[in-house]
């Protein structure tokens, strides 16, 4: 009797550890809140991204704004002042984001950290490297730093990637820029 009811204790503590934990993507889930899906069909990506709502309090206006000519390879999108990216079309070039990272590394009067790199993505900071310059600008005293996304997507065969401004971003951009990104489902 004591052998049946131990088992039915480990049965039932391993259903409700199982099934009651937090799942792993909570914070995406709890980031995608205040977003809204938005097709990207009419600009010839047959898939949806999540961008923020009016209500994600980074100062985004309700309008999205795509700019894309016919033919070319780029996109830009801007969700407000604050929320912008580019899209790049790369054919069937898969060593886009290896590339990506040679050329981060070739330039040498910045300090990357990276805060993510994975086969698809990268997050990273970037901190303007002074020392040694013959040219040091007048604020050197102030720390120059910056946060970039660079993220891989194959979407019907075809490579896009989706990268914030080469200025870079606050933080918290990114985070939402991320977790836009990681929403994309294509059609």
């Amino acid at each position: 009797m004591n052998r049946l009811f131990l088992v039915c204790v480990c049965y039932i503590a391993a259903f409700i550890l199982t099934n009651c934990s937090t799942p792993p993507k909570q914070k995406e889930i709890d980031l995608l809140y205040e977003f809204k899906a938005f097709p990207l069909d009419k600009f010839a990506i047959p898939a949806t991204i999540m961008l923020p709502d009016e209500t994600s309090s980074i100062g985004a206006s309700t309008q999205t704004m795509v700019t894309h000519e016919d033919g070319d390879f780029k996109w830009e999108v801007q969700q407000g002042p604050n929320f912008q990216f580019r899209i790049d079309d790369w054919g069937d070039d898969e060593q886009i984001l290896e590339a990506e990272k040679e050329k981060i590394k070739s330039i040498h009067f910045y300090d990357i950290n990276y805060l993510k790199n994975t086969q698809n993505l990268l997050v990273y900071e970037r901190k303007l490297n002074v020392s040694g310059s013959k040219n040091t600008p007048k604020d050197v005293g102030k720390e120059h730093i910056t946060y970039h996304i660079f993220f891989m997507k194959k979407i019907k065969g075809i490579v896009y990637t989706f990268k914030s401004s080469d200025e870079g971003v606050p933080k918290r951009i990114i985070e939402l820029l991320e977790a836009s990104f990681q929403s994309i489902r294509e059609h």
